[in-house]
């Protein structure tokens, strides 16, 4: 039955890592051939995801979802995750995307492991272990690998790309670390849930759904569709269900199965070319995921 449990978990996080992998180079397909706008995919995805996903948790796992809003300080951190986490990190995910491709998006992203090792050594004031140490230094050589091809002279990506990215990676890191004290207080799928409508409506605000409304085929819509529901909404749910089976530290390594999908996805897909520099940097920057992992299970 143990076996059984922990199977079900590897395989809920593996698919959860896939799907939101998958939607990079669905994304890029709606960025580079159908002119869809970032914005105008996040007032649509966001919203929807997070209704979807409060009313999963309401009758199907018959919980409540408004507590929340009756804790003020709670929900300030809410609402801060939401906005420079959650939020955050969809939207400069897609940007990124947009300026340069899925698979650089994604592996990017995974810096943001590295980069919550760097704050949590500032805030908590500890040095960190050797683990540690070796992971940021691999991050480093593996990102400089990627957006250069191993040419100092020049990047392979955009300077906008390569800003997005890192704040991209600073975002996941506020992600991880912001729910951290509500967690303790309130189901996760509350938290994510709230967390996307309010990110919603703060980008419909902005950019409303109505405005430059892009031009849908079947290929569009099935595209759009496919991020919503399951490149945003079942890639959360798969993971956080995961951890009901699986340790953390398992469901953060199968995790990485999110830059593997999109990188592959890009390649076959999308035409997009990968040289020998690029790889050996996406594994360096993948590899540090495990290598935390690792460090910080002794």
């Amino acid at each position: 039955m143990d076996h059984q449990r922990k199977l079900t978990g590897v395989v809920m996080a593996i698919t959860g890592a896939l799907l939101w992998g998958i939607q990079g180079p669905v994304s890029q397909f709606l960025f580079q051939d159908a002119y869809f706008s970032p914005e105008w995919l996040m007032g649509i995805k966001m919203p929807i995801a997070g209704i979807l996903i409060l009313l999963f948790n309401k009758f199907v796992k018959r919980q409540p979802i408004t507590q929340i809003w009756h804790h003020k300080s709670d929900l300030l951190i809410l609402i801060l995750y939401s906005i420079i986490g959650l939020a955050a990190v969809q939207y400069l995910y897609l940007v990124t995307v947009k300026f340069s491709d899925a698979g650089v998006a994604t592996i990017l992203q995974s810096l943001g492991t590295v980069i919550i090792v760097i704050l949590s050594a500032i805030i908590y004031h500890h040095l960190p272990n050797k683990g540690e140490i070796v992971a940021v230094i691999m991050a480093l050589i593996g990102t400089w690998l990627l957006v250069t091809k191993g040419d100092l002279n020049h990047l392979s990506i955009s300077g906008t790309a390569l800003i997005l990215g890192l704040l991209l990676a600073f975002a996941g890191a506020a992600q991880t670390m912001l729910p951290v004290q509500i967690l303790k207080h309130f189901n996760s799928l509350v938290i994510v849930g709230w967390a996307m409508v309010i990110g919603g409506i703060i980008f419909m605000l902005i950019h409303p759904i109505w405005h430059n409304f892009p031009h849908f085929t079947v290929g569009t819509f099935l595209g759009v569709a496919f991020i919503v529901l399951f490149g945003t909404m079942m890639s959360f749910l798969c993971f956080i269900q995961s951890l009901n089976y699986v340790s953390p530290t398992v469901a953060g390594l199968l995790d990485t199965f999110e830059p593997l999908a999109a990188t592959l996805g890009s390649i076959i897909f999308l035409g997009t070319s990968f040289n020998v520099y690029e790889i050996v940097g996406g594994v360096f920057v993948i590899s540090t995921v495990f290598i935390l992992a690792v460090s910080n299970s002794k």
